[in-house]
């Protein structure tokens, strides 16, 4: 019995040392081709051109051509594609006020994709003889000193800006409330229902209405509620056949809207 033991334990230990030759095999030979792989891969990149880049496309553009992006990227033909910075590509790109986001993307192995997504003009805030071009959050893209066909929004107060960043209106609290003022009104009534735009002070908002009607809304408050109100008013005065020109709907004198005749803008802008 006790000579089977030792020959049972001898066995094992034989067994144990061919699964660990086989292991070191294994992990030798694992070792070798990896070394090859990466040889080979850096010859190929180092010592080739298939990873040279060949093409910049250029997609989602429509204010900036291919070769503006492509020359305002620094990317060069023949520039090994891995030595290219996409995080820094994408902030030159973004440095430009039209664009809005950008992605750069490697397509191996020899192109570079850039997406954009660019900003569009949507509305011209007109103060002190000038037009204040922005997308349809505010952001200030441009100006000038002609009108054009975007939404026009004139302001009574003083506007604040700089080309590339959110414009800036005093008494107002949040400019994008303005926009999404303007827009229930074109989305809900049309874009004829209301002729004139209007920054008032004290964070509120002049409409001028087709009806010859003004409408003075707080900003602050709910903005669909106080439009609809006031277009209930103005129809109601229609059907009983009462004077709706030069009139004013104003909510910002209480909790309930106040009905003033004989209303001047003009006199607004005087003051």
């Amino acid at each position: 019995m006790a000579k089977d033991k030792k020959k049972s334990k001898k066995r094992k230990k034989k067994k144990i040392k061919k699964k660990f030759r086989k292991l070191f095999v294994s992990t030798a030979a694992f070792i070798v081709a990896a070394v090859v792989v990466i040889f080979c891969c850096r010859y190929i990149y180092y010592e080739t051109d298939y990873f040279n880049v060949k093409e910049v496309q250029v997609s989602g553009n429509s204010i900036y051509t291919r070769d503006y992006i492509k020359t305002k990227s620094q990317i060069e033909d023949g520039e090994k594609i891995f030595s290219i910075d996409r995080r820094r590509v994408k902030d030159i790109i973004e440095d430009e006020v039209y664009v809005k986001n950008a992605r750069v993307v490697y397509e191996l192995p020899n192109r570079m994709l850039i997406e954009l997504t660019e900003r569009q003009e949507k509305y011209q805030v007109f103060y002190n003889n000038e037009y204040i071009v922005t997308d349809k959050d505010g952001f200030v893209l441009r100006t000038g000193s002609e009108k054009n066909e975007l939404i026009t929004i004139e302001s009574l107060e003083d506007v604040l800006y700089n080309i590339g960043e959110t414009i800036q209106i005093t008494g107002v609290e949040n400019v994008s409330s303005i926009f999404d003022t303007v827009d229930y009104i074109n989305d809900e009534f049309g874009t004829e229902t209301v002729k004139g735009l209007y920054i008032d002070s004290d964070n509120s908002f002049l409409l001028e209405t087709e009806y010859g009607t003004y409408i003075r809304i707080r900003l602050d408050e709910d903005i669909k509620y106080q439009i609809v109100f006031a277009m209930k008013i103005i129809n109601e005065r229609l059907n009983n056949n009462l004077m709706v020109v030069n009139g004013l709907i104003d909510f910002t004198k209480g909790d309930s809207p106040v009905y003033a005749e004989d209303f001047k803008r003009e006199d607004k802008i005087n003051e």
